[in-house]
């Protein structure tokens, strides 16, 4: 199907595309909203500033394709294989990403506000200055990913694997990272201020400059982490217990 044939069927009030072979299409701008893509493969696709709001893209093939600036917010993207595409300023505000394949995967000042990325794989992915409030990534393997002045307050990286990932001036406020693997993690001048890091392991972890003020280090592995140049260490648990400064 070309794209005059898509767009044709799409303004004649048909939603179901799915399984669809729509890959390298041209669909710039274009509203899609929801419409079903399940299992459509639309790799190297660009989908620039493209609206597809709602859209269900369970199980979809979007490896290597364009999204920048593209609106998904609240569609169905568990399973999603996006390796290697782009989606620098797209909107998934509230998506269901669950286990999508996004290694690799740009995606500078994306919003994932709320995004649900429980055991996606995002290794090697670039988040500069994403926008994670309030988002679901336990279990995720951040492995390698770049999330320098990323915004992930109040997160769920609960037993996330974030080893080696660049988390410098990263806002993780109140964030829930316990059991959460930080090995060789670079958190320098993050703003930790009563993250839950209960059970973490922050094994050769760099926190210069890091805000840890009421962070939860509770047993902890703490094995060559540079605790001693975090700042603001009012109320800080340590791994053994007790507080700081008592």
């Amino acid at each position: 199907m070309n794209t005059r044939e898509l767009i044709q069927q799409y303004r004649a009030g048909n939603r179901d595309f799915k399984g669809i072979d729509l890959a390298g299409i041209i669909l710039y701008g274009i509203n899609f909203s929801q419409a079903n893509f399940h299992r459509a493969n639309l790799s190297r696709a660009k989908l620039f500033e493209a609206n597809l709001q709602q859209c269900n893209f369970t199980e979809a093939t979007l490896n290597e394709a364009n999204l920048s600036e593209a609106n998904l917010s609240r569609g169905n993207l568990n399973w999603i294989k996006l390796v290697d595409a782009v989606l620098n300023g797209a909107i998934l505000r509230q998506a269901n990403m669950a286990e999508a394949q996004l290694n690799r995967a740009k995606l500078f000042e994306t919003d994932l506000t709320e995004t649900i990325l429980s055991w996606a794989d995002l290794s090697r992915a670039k988040l500069y200055d994403a926008q994670l409030s309030w988002a679901n990534l336990s279990g995720a393997n951040l492995s390698g990913a770049w999330l320098i002045g990323a915004t992930m307050n109040e997160a769920n990286l609960s037993e996330a694997d974030l080893e080696y990932a660049d988390l410098s001036y990263t806002d993780l406020r109140e964030a829930k990272l316990s059991f959460a693997t930080l090995k060789h993690t670079v958190l320098r001048e993050a703003n930790l201020s009563g993250a839950d890091l209960r059970e973490a392991d922050l094994t050769n972890a760099d926190l210069t400059g890091a805000k840890l003020k009421w962070t939860n280090l509770n047993k902890a592995i703490v094995t060559k982490a540079q605790l001693a140049q975090a700042t603001e260490l009012e109320g800080v648990v340590l791994p053994d217990g007790s507080t700081y400064g008592s």
